[in-house]
């Protein structure tokens, strides 16, 4: 049985060297702010809990050692699987605390189910309101996916420390944590654009994601909002989706029309189209997260309507096998049993309807075009036909199921069973292997300055 294994990576002055000397009786030097002092990773083995590895990483923030940290961190993922990836932040404000999340999660976006959070420092919190940062935090990590939150304050125990990390370790399977070169190069932000003509694109850049954020967070606020009694909301749900897509389309192709003078001048100054490419590249990831977070909460409202078909579809707890319920069954059936008639449920939907929004900072309005609006022509059959009856094999396992108590099918089973194509253009979350060239010809002397990096650091077991 391989040994566990624990990495723990966040920025210089976090607590993560004391967090580590902690569960390792170590006395590695620590510093509060700064150059990080940890320029190597170490490598441990816990002194207390059911035994696992812990590995240092070198602390972020200082620039002039970017690189030296990423590949320290390389190195760190190299040394086996990795059970998990504890991002360590200091205590403080919650915004502050989430730029710094944020930051390190882009870096393993891949790997988003092998990271933990945990905040140092926590007996700073103030008392009397110390359950609802417990709450912020663990809501704060939960937006990016993070399902496991530890605190540890300065009168912990590393017996304490490590029985969390146990309890943590005992429920995640370990796996080798691989990025791609486009991964390492893009996520650690190791190609930069410098000049002054790359510095006016990025400020324009930022600009146009904190443009759509800003109609984004008002789309969000539309959609809690909205009365989940409108019986036209799932349909306006599905359609405001594909009108946010639509919008950062547009921003997209404005800032590259708009920019054009900007991107000649860029290609004419390198003869290289990889930088250009790379400010779009990047300009596409960040919106990206704002579309994905709406498409969920439309998703999410859409299941809360009854008559919304999400509710109608369901997957066999013995089988697995996905159906579409079109009659009875509400209670006890088995699994393929075809009904003889149909609840007409689905009759009084209507098809190819469609809505113009108006979004700004202000807020979220629509009408309803009626010369799209049309009742659907499906016609169902008096009887549904047995598969047995054209001597087709039967469906299902057969087993006893009761229909109101099958949970609704998860976020991810709905995705792959119904996908709209609406993340067609933004699906590319980890850059694919091609944009290795691409980035490394953005900038070359960076190949150089890795390997160099490789060279002089390693893997130190304490």
């Amino acid at each position: 049985m391989s040994r566990r294994q624990a990495v723990l990576t966040g920025f210089t002055g976090s607590g993560k060297t004391t967090f580590f000397n902690k569960i390792c009786k170590t006395n590695q030097p620590t510093q509060s702010g700064g150059m990080s002092l940890t320029r190597q990773t170490f490598l441990k083995e816990a002194a207390f809990g059911s035994g696992f590895r812990v590995l240092d990483t070198p602390g972020y923030g200082s620039k002039s050692e970017k690189i030296i940290h990423a590949v320290s961190v390389l190195n760190a993922l190299t040394e086996g699987p990795v059970n998990q990836i504890f991002i360590v932040v200091k205590w403080e404000r919650i915004d502050l605390m989430q730029d710094y999340i944020k930051f390190i999660v882009v870096k393993f976006q891949r790997f988003r189910h092998l990271l933990t959070i945990a905040v140092t420092h926590w007996d700073t919190a103030d008392l009397s309101t110390i359950q609802k940062n417990e709450e912020q935090v663990r809501k704060l990590a939960a937006s990016y996916k993070i399902n496991s939150v530890i605190f540890v304050s300065k009168f912990d125990t590393g017996e304490k420390i490590c029985a969390q990390i146990d309890s943590i370790l005992d429920r995640c399977q370990a796996q080798d944590v691989k990025l791609t070169d486009a991964e390492f190069y893009s996520n650690f932000e190791l190609v930069e654009l410098q000049d002054e003509i790359e510095f006016e694109l990025e400020c324009k850049k930022e600009d146009v994601i904190q443009n759509f954020r800003k109609l984004a967070n008002v789309i969000r606020q539309y959609i809690k909002d909205f009365d989940e009694k409108d019986k036209s909301m799932h349909e306006i749900m599905h359609y405001l989706a594909l009108e946010t897509k639509k919008i950062a389309e547009n921003l997209i192709t404005d800032f590259e029309i708009k920019n054009n003078a900007e991107f000649s001048k860029l290609f004419e100054y390198h003869q290289n189209p990889s930088l250009a490419y790379l400010v779009h590249f990047e300009l596409k990831k960040a919106v990206m997260v704002d579309i994905e977070d709406i498409v969920k909460l439309t998703q999410q409202k859409m299941k809360n309507n009854e008559e919304h078909f999400f509710n109608f579809i369901k997957a066999c707890p013995h089988c697995g096998l996905i159906w579409l319920k079109v009659s009875g069954c509400q209670y006890g059936t088995t699994c393929g049993n075809f009904p003889d008639k149909d609840d007409n449920k689905f009759e009084k939907y209507k098809f190819h309807s469609r809505y113009t929004f108006n979004i700004s900072d202000k807020g979220v309005s629509y009408t309803e075009n009626k010369d799209f609006m049309q009742k659907s022509q499906i016609t169902h059959p008096k009887k549904y036909v047995d598969p047995s009856e054209k001597n087709q094999k039967k469906l299902g396992c057969g087993k006893e199921i009761i229909w109101v108590d099958i949970p609704a099918l998860s976020p991810q089973q709905l995705k792959e069973l119904i996908d709209p194509g609406l993340m067609d253009y933004f699906a590319q979350e980890v850059p694919k292997e091609e944009l290795r060239n691409i980035l490394m010809k953005a900038q070359k002397s960076v190949q150089s300055q890795v390997d160099q990096a490789k060279s002089e650091t390693k893997v130190i077991r304490l």
